[in-house]
């Protein structure tokens, strides 16, 4: 008796329960789906979603199934154009173009619309990096920082962060400068130098800086007294002087280090050049050098250790070295290079920025030499002085 009154009531929910209608009139509504998306011009992916979904409604309608691959083709059409234009307009930095184009692109195809919305993305960090670089050029250093950090491409986020480094750099130099410029005011000089070689816009006006300093080292002092000149050596003490640069000549080519015994048998020739021995032994060793690959490597390796040690004399001497042979000289644009910035380094060294000319006719045909041999140095390690030189000179 309980259970057929449970079935009984069972029932009663069921018909309580509403039942969505099927559509009776599918010809209908593929009709009124027609009309909508033919009316849809504003939308043109929606639109071809309409006319698609009516020709599912009515497959064997023929003129629903063309029209739906009529507007699809169309809508494929324009987006492929549109995203073609978008891209070409990129590549030639016309970026207005480049955004209005990809813009146009609909989301209907996911490969097509994927590729506008990353073309989008990068058209905004490229607009990022063109204020980067105009924030750099006006002196603008705090919009460097808060501009390069909302770079989310990695390559283009790389380029910002070389202005970042030079934004360090430059303010090292003026920090730098500060700290000397009571004790060692030629010093401070040459780093606000730097700083204005880096950025003739830079904040903290190091031009005025330099101008004050050098109303104060104009101020007439008690020249010191002169000393007294060296007493000239015995020939006791020369020939024991030679003996000693002989002995460490010998035991460094023993040892494999051509350059440090030609170093040694040079001082020997500054003390006597009629030194017939160290003559000989320079000869020679330059000759061996230039016959054998593998010491002509490491006469490559130790010029341009010389040069990052600041021994500017000695890196061009082994660069000439190295290359007066061109069956050893197996990196000529690496030699040309260190030879180039060498000479640069030591003339910005030895002259004030107010005499300062600009390179040497021989840095810049050094420079030219390493551009003709493709040679490409790694910027991290060269100075923004020498670069802007490095980036001025065409082969």
């Amino acid at each position: 008796m309980n259970l057929r009154l449970c079935i009984c009531v069972f029932c009663l929910v069921l018909s309580a329960v509403h039942v969505p209608a099927q559509n009776d009139n599918p010809k209908q509504e593929s009709k009124d789906l027609e009309d909508k998306g033919k009316a849809e011009d504003n939308d043109r992916a929606r639109q071809v979603q309409d006319l698609c979904a009516a020709a599912q409604l009515e497959p064997k309608n023929k003129k629903y199934a063309d029209t739906c691959n009529s507007y699809r083709a169309g809508l494929n059409n324009d987006d492929t154009a549109f995203l073609a234009i978008a891209i070409q307009a990129y590549k030639s930095h016309d970026l207005d173009k480049a955004e209005s184009n990809a813009r146009l692109v609909t989301s209907y195809d996911q490969k097509l619309s994927g590729q506008a919305r990353f073309l989008l993305d990068l058209i905004k960090n490229e607009r990022l990096l063109n204020q980067v670089k105009t924030a750099w050029d006006k002196g603008d250093f705090n919009a460097i920082s808060t501009l390069t950090q909302s770079i989310t491409n990695s390559e283009l986020r790389a380029t910002a962060n070389t202005y970042l480094n030079n934004v360090n750099l430059y303010n090292g130099y003026i920090n730098q400068a500060r700290e000397l410029e009571k004790d060692n005011p030629a010093e401070a000089i040459r780093q606000l130098s730097l700083a204005q070689s880096l950025n003739p816009n830079g904040p903290s006006n190091p031009a005025g800086m330099i101008a004050e300093l050098q109303k104060q080292t104009q101020v007439k002092t008690v020249a010191p007294p002169v000393p007294p000149a060296p007493k000239a050596d015995s020939a006791a003490q020369l020939a024991k002087k030679i003996a000693k640069l002989n002995d460490d000549a010998s035991t460094a080519e023993k040892q494999g280090n051509l350059l440090d015994a030609l170093k040694s048998y040079g001082l020997i020739l500054k003390l006597q050049p009629s030194n017939a021995d160290a003559q000989n032994n320079i000869q020679r060793i330059g000759d061996a050098i230039r016959s054998d690959p593998a010491a002509a490597k490491n006469e490559l390796t130790s010029a341009i250790r010389y040069f990052y040690h600041s021994q500017f004399d000695d890196a061009q001497t082994a660069l000439r070295d190295y290359l007066k042979s061109a069956d050893t000289a197996q990196n000529p644009g690496a030699a040309y290079f260190y030879l180039g910035a060498a000479m640069l380094e030591e003339a910005m060294l030895e002259t004030p920025r107010a005499n300062w000319q600009g390179p040497s006719q021989e840095a810049h045909v050094a420079f030219k030499q390493a551009r003709k041999a493709n040679y490409n140095p790694v910027r991290e390690y060269v100075s923004p002085a020498l670069l802007k030189i490095w980036d001025s000179t065409t082969p």
